[in-house]
């Protein structure tokens, strides 16, 4: 059984085969900041690049620069 970096619980050797290195538990709080965070954000759409999210009034003075 492979050990997760945040809480040192174990966890199936399968999820560690995969490359995590947390457990579902972890993985999943992390997962939820990560929606919380982006939820905020605003995500404008560029002709040929990718989206970039803007996450305070100071980046999107910026923005294009």
């Amino acid at each position: 059984m492979a050990i997760c970096t945040e809480c040192d619980e174990e966890y199936s050797d399968r999820r560690l085969a995969l490359g995590y290195r947390v457990c579902l538990d972890c993985g999943q709080e992390a997962a939820e900041r990560e929606i919380l965070f982006k939820a905020t954000c605003t995500a404008p759409a560029y002709n040929k690049g990718g989206y970039m999210y803007v996450s305070s009034a100071k980046m999107a003075k910026d923005l294009g620069r």
